[in-house]
């Protein structure tokens, strides 16, 4: 099954307030041939949701013919035919039912200067050739410092036995089953950072007759429905409003060993000039109201038939089938945009002064006149090369745009909700100053947000197995049923907050006692016994007496992640810029040493004898991240094994003081494992209980773990406490915020 849903937009501004590095150079590799490809063909390649990859190329020429000849000759006469036409393979995605496949014998992978590139699966059909590979090792120094430079534009490639090369995707001659990739050099890296001329041998075979290949069947609308120029069969909608300016269906159902997988699409019918704008992710429900949680298939992209250009999007996704009541309930919530017609922009004159600093803040409250809208410029903000543009809409708008005459901006952005105030930033290569005429135009206007909303069950209802996962303690149904910390147990726990803003915060773990330990930092560590806390500082690492309150900086040695020896008298961190990767320094600041080189490791913890140090880093493939152990004295690196189903975006991992366990967060982002640090098989333990897992941290003597979670109701995290032998687990009163320490007394 592939990776669940709920991932809200606030554990989003969660994860980017505590900086959790997700830029990764593995993802930037595995992005190469459709970056590259984009470029060299001059057409886009698309993503989940908003785009077609390659491998589904064939599909949507399938699916477009279909579409074609349903308007022809009408949805009766083609609905049987589809059904035989498409098919699904897990790993491959979908094929013409009648094509012949190869298959890779193994992944092959080879490890060059501590990178290793691997091939993890590849297919052969008659038209194309799928084939997933992945880098893993490669530091963040190899890459460009900033965006005027560049770094390797090289393509993959395919050669063949007689020399002959063919791009990546191009089908392999049906007599040929050894072919070599070959990688000229890792994506964007730069000259003289990273080995070249990676080939690697592959050898396939063809696919077995039992391999099992599901139909793919159409969704017949009611007889009776609209064409696709208006609203489809199913729409349930609030008002007349949305139903006239789009609609949403569920196109078509692969049904799997355990559920199925639902593609189906939002039609934008509005006008031209406007464009429909989904808000937050699609929610399901079963009949009885249940929510319906959700995956999306890595190895389907949905096929784009539809309008994007104003809204509309394909979308597939991935649910069990166990215990649903039928039908289910796909809904929406849209809003239809449109940007209102005005005679001239609005302008304002603004002065800087002659010499803007980064920081410098100009307090406006403005009232600006534009197109019959008044909107306010709250404030201007100056960066080192941009200017930050606070603006309130109004109740009547919800965008405008802003730019300085005269002036090019060489790039721009912003944030902000609906309906309330935004930013807007412009970039230049040189700073403006002095009095300045800001312009105001393209105002845009949004309708009340309404829900849409469309139903959807199979042709035979079948019942499916719940699968039973051994070892599990919570999962969302029981997780309600957690009952507070009973008195008795006396320790601490340390949390990172954002609201009211970023600080570390201490408190008993009955809630009691909070006090602020530190502000503008959410990386931080409680030593083992207890006695101090490591935290970022802009400055170093800041450390903190727990108990007398005094404080002391290593100054120079900045970063996340950090992590106390067993004995307190070092600490280890992650830095970024200037130096790459894990350092080990005493308390002190003496004897810093340098460990790996990435710069995006995340680490897990010390040897109980504080000889060795535990980290990750994203692999080479997708089933996990890489566990590796470092010598703390002579820097030598072995990789022990993957922590299976490992979150693909942070996996928080955390190995317990006494060194048998390793704590982590799973692929869906919600669950807990543990694993034991000798390679012995995962326990999930906490089975998406919430909707994700925030921080993980273990009491010195190894036998409670705490973990703190977001949920519907705490949005900022709470946390509890679990005893993985025997599932004992409570609910810390009083405790928000993401676990960063825990000291039990």
């Amino acid at each position: 099954m592939s990776e669940w849903t709920v991932m809200p937009a606030f554990e989003e501004q969660v994860r980017q307030s505590f900086a959790v590095p997700e830029i990764r150079p593995e993802f930037i590799n595995r992005l190469e041939r459709d970056l590259l490809e984009r470029a060299k063909k001059g057409k886009p390649r698309g993503q989940m949701l908003f785009g077609l990859r390659p491998a589904a190329a064939i599909a949507m020429v399938v699916l477009t013919l279909v579409i074609l000849t349903t308007l022809i000759v009408g949805p009766q006469q083609v609905y049987a035919g589809f059904k035989k036409l498409l098919g699904y393979i897990p790993g491959i995605g979908l094929v013409d039912q009648e094509s012949t496949i190869r298959v890779l014998t193994e992944p092959v992978s080879q490890v060059r200067d501590g990178i290793t590139v691997a091939v993890n699966q590849a297919f052969l059909l008659e038209t194309e050739t799928r084939l997933e590979y992945g880098v893993s090792g490669v530091s963040l120094s190899a890459y460009p410092g900033n965006e005027a430079v560049t770094g390797c534009f090289e393509l993959p490639y395919l050669r063949l036995p007689d020399g002959t090369q063919l791009d990546i995707d191009a089908p392999v001659p049906a007599d040929i089953y050894q072919v070599t990739f070959v990688l000229p050099c890792i994506f964007n890296t730069l000259p003289d950072t990273t080995p070249t001329g990676w080939e690697l041998p592959l050898t396939f075979v063809d696919a077995p007759d039992n391999l099992i290949i599901l139909p793919v069947q159409a969704v017949l609308p009611s007889p009776g429905t609209a064409g696709r120029d208006e609203p489809l069969s199913g729409v349930e909608t609030q008002t007349a409003d949305v139903e006239a300016n789009a609609s949403v269906s569920v196109d078509s159902v692969i049904e799997t060993q355990d559920g199925y997988i639902l593609l189906g699409s939002v039609r934008s019918l509005v006008p031209e000039g406007s464009w429909l704008q989904i808000i937050g992710p699609m929610v399901i429900h079963d009949a009885q109201g249940n929510t319906v949680r959700y995956g999306f298939p890595e190895d389907i992209q949905p096929p784009m038939d539809i309008d994007t250009g104003r809204g509309g999007y394909s979308w597939a996704v991935q649910i069990d089938g166990a215990g649903l009541a039928f039908p289910l309930k796909f809904s929406f919530n849209a809003m239809v945009i449109s940007e209102v017609e005005i005679e001239e922009p609005a302008r304002l004159v603004f002065d800087t002064g002659l010499a803007p600093q980064p920081g410098q803040v100009w307090d406006l409250n403005q009232d600006i006149d534009i197109g019959g809208f008044t909107i306010r410029l709250l404030s201007v903000t100056a960066m080192e090369d941009s200017f930050s543009f606070s603006i309130d809409p109004g109740p009547d708008l919800v965008d405008v745009n802003v730019a300085i005459d005269g002036f090019q901006a060489l790039a721009g952005g912003g944030g902000g909700a609906w309906g309330g105030a935004f930013t807007r930033s412009m970039v230049y290569a040189d700073l403006p100053a002095g009095s300045l005429t800001l312009v105001f135009d393209r105002p845009t206007k949004a309708e009340p947000v309404e829900n849409l909303q469309t139903e959807w069950q199979p042709e035979e209802v079948r019942e499916f197995q719940t699968a039973i996962s051994e070892g599990v303690c919570w999962d969302s149904g029981s997780y309600p049923s957690i009952p507070e910390l009973p008195d008795g147990l006396d320790g601490l726990v340390v949390v990172a907050q954002v609201n009211p803003q970023m600080q570390l915060v201490e408190s008993a773990v009955d809630g009691s006692g909070s006090r602020v330990l530190a502000v503008g930092s959410v990386h931080g560590a409680v030593s083992l016994d207890g006695s101090a806390l490591a935290y970022a500082d802009e400055r170093g690492i800041g450390i903190l007496d727990l108990e007398t309150g005094a404080e002391e900086t290593i100054a120079g040695m900045s970063g996340i992640s950090q992590h106390w020896s067993p004995d307190g008298s070092r600490i280890a961190v992650v830095r970024a810029g200037e130096a790459y990767g894990i350092f080990v320094v005493g308390r002190d600041g003496t004897n810093p040493l340098q460990l790996s080189n990435l710069g995006y490791e995340s680490i897990a913890g010390w040897s109980p004898d504080g000889t060795a140090l535990y980290y990750t880093i994203p692999g080479s493939s997708e089933n996990g991240f890489d566990l590796r152990e470092v010598d703390v004295e002579t820097g030598g690196t072995d990789t022990l094994f993957v922590l299976k189903n490992s979150s693909l975006k942070a996996p928080y991992p955390a190995v317990s003081p006494d060194g048998f366990w390793i704590a982590y967060r799973g692929r869906d982002n919600s669950s807990l494992y543990i694993m034991g640090m000798d390679g012995s098989p995962a326990r999930l333990v906490l089975d998406a209980p919430a909707l994700a897992v925030s921080g993980i941290a273990w009491e010195r003597a190894g036998h409670l773990l705490g973990v703190s979670l977001i949920t519907a109701d705490n949005q900022e995290g709470e946390v509890i406490l679990l005893a993985p032998d025997s599932c004992e687990t409570y609910r810390l009163p009083g405790v928000r915020g993401a676990l960063r320490g825990l000291w039990i007394r």
